[in-house]
């Protein structure tokens, strides 16, 4: 080459190595700079600069070491999504080639530092990348760092688990299983299962390892839930032998806990004997101890239906007491009744005596004695109800004995025929209850003008009822008839008949109610010795009312009328007439005696019966 040549090139080569020196030398400035900056805590300034140093692709200096400065500077002045930045940026920076110099000490330690403030952080993905590398690939990490490393692994697979990224957290438990020490296992173990369950595409897998966490870790506080998660993924999976077997396992294992009660509460919906058995036998044997008081009202209702099939007394028992307690607004009573009361009569009966009469040492919520009286009026139980009622004090009143427990026990002893008994409760319903609706005012009239001794009092309750009625023509009708009895009581028969015809009249008034008003337009007449009129009157209530209930009693009183006056032929066709329709009713038998008389020889007409 000649010598002009060969200056040219070694000219070149000196200006290019001068220059690199030169930009080396910049960079070198910039950095200390920039450690000026953070030693100033001049964030705003040092972050532009680290910025641009970082992004500047012909940079030659290490800047791993600054980046961590700058990072841990922003950490105490709690930035921390910058600091994360730039935890991220001096990891990355630790694998150029100008960070060679760095000792691997320094790096693991940086790794660590940025692991963690990217936890907080939550950028997970990038906390896992910096982490990763301390245990799954050959370094100087000391153990006590590698359980660090797996520490901050396990915090971003739980993290990861709350926001439901399943990858992210199987990734990180996946990591840190590797080399978790005895402490730490059992989380990492129960993480992985964890994130493989909700991903629910490898049910049979999550199952697996939820199933053998729980072998490994018995004690653990969570393997009750793992139980009853892997319960559901041996069901996801159509592994019904293996699901059945676990169910029994926490039954059995842990039977106090919520878990437990959250399988049995699943089967509330299902029919009792579809109940399976160790379900069932755990709802038993919880009923007949303490844990009958953590039964909800679903739990309680589910294992009343087992107890009346398998017949547990005991079971039984306390499964009352305790619903007795928690109904508050009576619709589980309502439902066990409903229940039982098709399954099993003489339970459903059981229980709505145990709910409508309560010992002195029973308790019963108000709603709940109520919804079993309810219960009893719509399934025609009114000797359940009136008897019921004799063993209370209406001196005494009780919690439970609501407004409507009294007005049901009234109508019970009324629909028995106990008018007298009843009267004492409607009037207290109305003088201490305050109530004002017409169908209570009525029935306290209805038993005042029937047995009340005081016809000023029952006057009064009749009155209350028409005002109440205001201008429903059915409910003045009733009053109507009440008018009229409270008449023929004060023997002004005239007036009895003018407000009876008047309901008579009504063509669109209930037939049984116009039934009652003829005949007892026919009592009048009987009443006042007017037979032939009385024979009149009954005979028209076939024509108002013909299978009604008022039709052989007005046959019974027209025969009574044929024989006052000396009719016996006439009397016996009313008495078999009778008898050919209404064989079954309370007037058949004494037909049948009347006529007994009226075939003996010696018979002569007896005195006038008067029904009243």
């Amino acid at each position: 080459m000649p010598v002009k040549n060969l200056i040219t090139a070694c000219v070149a080569w000196l200006l290019f190595l001068l220059a690199t020196a030169v930009m080396v030398r910049a960079d070198e400035i910039a950095v200390e700079h920039l450690d000026r900056l953070v030693s100033g805590q001049q964030w705003d300034q040092a972050l532009l600069l680290a910025r641009e140093l970082d992004d500047d692709a012909e940079a030659e200096v290490d800047l791993t070491l600054s980046f961590a400065r700058l990072a841990r500077g922003l950490q105490q002045a709690n930035q921390l999504d910058e600091a994360a930045e730039f935890y991220q940026r001096a990891v990355q920076a630790s694998t150029r080639s100008a960070a060679s110099g760095i000792s691997p000490e320094t790096i693991v330690l940086i790794r660590l530092a940025a692991g963690a403030v990217l936890t907080r952080a939550k950028k997970f993905d990038a906390a896992i990348e910096a982490t990763k590398p301390l245990l799954q690939e050959a370094t100087i990490a000391t153990e006590s760092q590698k359980q660090i490393a797996i520490a901050i692994l396990l915090k971003i697979g739980a993290s990861s688990l709350s926001t439901g990224a399943a990858s992210q957290a199987a990734e990180a438990y996946s990591i840190a299983l590797a080399d978790a020490n005895q402490t730490q296992l059992p989380t990492a173990m129960l993480g992985s299962a964890w994130a493989t369950a909700i991903t629910r595409d490898r049910p049979k897998e999550a199952a697996e390892k939820l199933a053998e966490f729980i072998r490994q870790y018995p004690d653990h506080p969570d393997a009750v839930r793992a139980a009853r998660a892997c319960v559901e993924c041996y069901k996801q999976a159509d592994m019904d032998q293996s699901a059945a077997a676990m169910q029994t396992e926490l039954l059995q294992r842990w039977p106090e806990s919520d878990a437990a009660s959250e399988i049995i509460r699943s089967y509330c919906d299902t029919a009792a004997d579809l109940v399976p058995p160790t379900a069932a036998d755990w709802l038993m044997q919880e009923a007949k101890t303490d844990g009958v008081s953590r039964f909800d009202v679903a739990l309680t209702l589910l294992g009343l239906q087992i107890a009346s099939a398998r017949q547990d007394i005991k079971a039984w028992g306390a499964l009352v007491e305790h619903l007795a307690t928690i109904d508050q607004s009576g619709q589980a009573v309502s439902d066990a009744l409903s229940h039982l009361g098709q399954s099993s009569p003489v339970d459903a009966e059981r229980l709505a005596t145990r709910m409508i009469a309560p010992q002195d040492d029973q308790k019963v919520t108000p709603k709940g004695r109520e919804a079993a009286c309810r219960w009893a009026a719509r399934d025609q139980r009114w000797s359940m109800l009136a008897f019921a009622s004799e063993a209370e004090s209406l001196e005494q009143e009780t919690e439970s004995r609501t407004a409507a427990v009294e007005r049901l026990m009234a109508e019970a002893l009324v629909q028995t025929g106990k008018t007298a008994e009843a009267l004492p409760w409607w009037n207290h319903l109305i003088e201490i209850h305050d109530a004002s609706d017409f169908a209570t005012l009525i029935r306290c009239a209805e038993a005042e003008t029937s047995v009340g001794r005081d016809p000023e009092i029952a006057k009064k309750r009749i009155d209350a009822a028409r005002n109440a009625a205001g201008k429903d023509r059915f409910q003045l009708t009733l009053v109507n008839l009440l008018d009229a009895e409270m008449a023929i009581r004060r023997r002004r028969f005239d007036e009895a008949r003018a407000h009876l015809e008047s309901v008579v009249r009504e063509s669109d008034t209930d037939r049984g109610i116009r039934g009652r008003a003829q005949w007892l337009i026919g009592e009048t007449h009987y009443l006042q010795q007017d037979f032939a009129m009385a024979i009149e009157a009954y005979r028209r209530v076939e024509g108002i009312d013909p299978g009604g209930i008022w039709v052989p009693a007005a046959l019974v009183q027209a025969g009574k009328s044929f024989e006052q006056l000396g009719r016996p032929r006439e009397a016996s066709m009313c008495y078999g007439h009778l008898l050919s329709r209404f064989a079954d009713t309370d007037h058949a038998a004494l037909a049948r005696r009347r006529m007994a008389l009226l075939n003996e020889p010696d018979h002569k007409n007896s005195s006038p019966a008067l029904r009243r």
